[in-house]
């Protein structure tokens, strides 16, 4: 039985190398049909090659400049849900530091914690304006 198992594993190893160099095969094949096709394209465009490249130059600097703006945005979209996480995190530690003091039999409701809750909740509200 062992060595029927070990000759099986073996067999089903090199089956998925196969099969992995089977896949890298089709996507090494199908990238390089894609690049004949577009340089195929390109030159044999009926724009005359100075247009073309001019249409080219136009898309590569559209193509950069919108990928600067949403990179841009994304970077401030997430600092503010960081920023946001870690209040709502404090807001969170607070209220359970209090309902945990309340089961103690303190009973008593911290200061601090309120003043920490108005001022999270101001850069919140600072944060939403700043975002409109």
């Amino acid at each position: 039985m062992k060595i029927r198992d070990m000759f099986e594993k073996k067999m089903k190893e090199r089956q998925k190398k196969q099969k992995a160099k089977m896949a890298r095969r089709v996507t090494v094949g199908a990238v390089v049909g894609i690049v004949t096709g577009v340089v195929g394209g390109v030159l044999l465009a009926p724009k005359a090659g100075k247009e073309t490249r001019d249409d080219i130059a136009k898309t590569a600097r559209g193509l950069s400049q919108n990928a600067i703006a949403k990179s841009l945005e994304v970077k401030e979209t997430l600092g503010n849900k960081v920023v946001k996480t870690k209040i709502n995190t404090t807001i969170a530690r607070e209220k359970i530091s209090e309902y945990l003091s309340d089961k103690k039999g303190n009973g008593k409701i911290s200061k601090r914690r309120d003043e920490i809750f108005k001022e999270e909740k101001a850069e919140v509200e600072e944060l939403d304006q700043t975002k409109e």
